[in-house]
């Protein structure tokens, strides 16, 4: 999978899906998820009116979700490019089975996040992807909403736990790190990044990557 930027799955489910022929068969409404020492994406499913369209044409109940292997997601630019075209889809429309280790972007959204200790800390906002494909989640909430609190921001930065720092997907995602150590990395994290925070606040249009605040950008042992 090629990625032009690094990029949210909000933003992902915004963007046209076009098949290998060029043609627009719909956006996409959902992606899974799973954890085997990395979160890793898996499957994605698709919706929209041209999609709905194509499932009419081929006698299936617009009522299913179909999930396709992201191994098909070719590229990601202004439009979700797939390796493959609707007549090799049509082959995999009657996959609606997610593994019980598979989550959907949708019910992780939902999950408490707790340090290595049990005590919760936050909750899923969203999945980020990097350049390199590799996935991260954005947190907020709880721990997460009072560090930026306490400096006057909320809504201008994203907080980003690279997928490798956590060490249980379920029903709550476990980090690999306690809430003391959560704190110390995030205080290090904004005082780094402050300057460039402080353009987010004064300049909307200056790129979506300056609000992001990476934490553990060297794994934690």
């Amino acid at each position: 999978m090629e990625l032009a930027r690094s990029i949210k799955c909000k933003e992902l489910m915004k963007l046209d899906v076009v098949d290998a022929d060029g043609k627009e068969v719909g956006h996409v409404g959902d992606f899974t998820f799973a954890f085997k020492d990395k979160l890793e994406l898996r499957q994605f499913v698709l919706e929209g009116s041209a999609w709905e369209e194509f499932l009419e044409s081929i006698k299936v109940k617009p009522d299913r979700d179909p999930v396709f292997d992201a191994s098909t997601i070719k590229k990601i630019d202004k439009k979700l490019y797939l390796s493959t075209n609707t007549d090799e889809l049509k082959t995999t429309c009657e996959n609606d089975w997610i593994p019980e280790d598979e989550y959907r972007l949708s019910e992780l959204e939902k999950m408490d996040i707790i340090d290595r200790a049990g005590i919760k800390v936050g909750r899923i906002i969203d999945v980020h992807f990097d350049v390199d494909g590799s996935a991260s989640l954005i947190v907020g909430g709880g721990f997460f909403e009072e560090a930026l609190e306490a400096i006057g921001l909320k809504e201008d930065v994203d907080f980003v736990v690279p997928g490798d720092v956590l060490t249980c997907l379920g029903d709550k995602v476990q980090l690999a790190v306690t809430k003391d150590e959560l704190g110390t990395t995030m205080e290090k994290a904004l005082k780094e990044k402050a300057p460039d925070i402080e353009r987010v606040k004064s300049n909307k249009a200056v790129t979506r990557d300056i609000g992001k605040v990476r934490l553990f950008t060297h794994r934690p042992i």
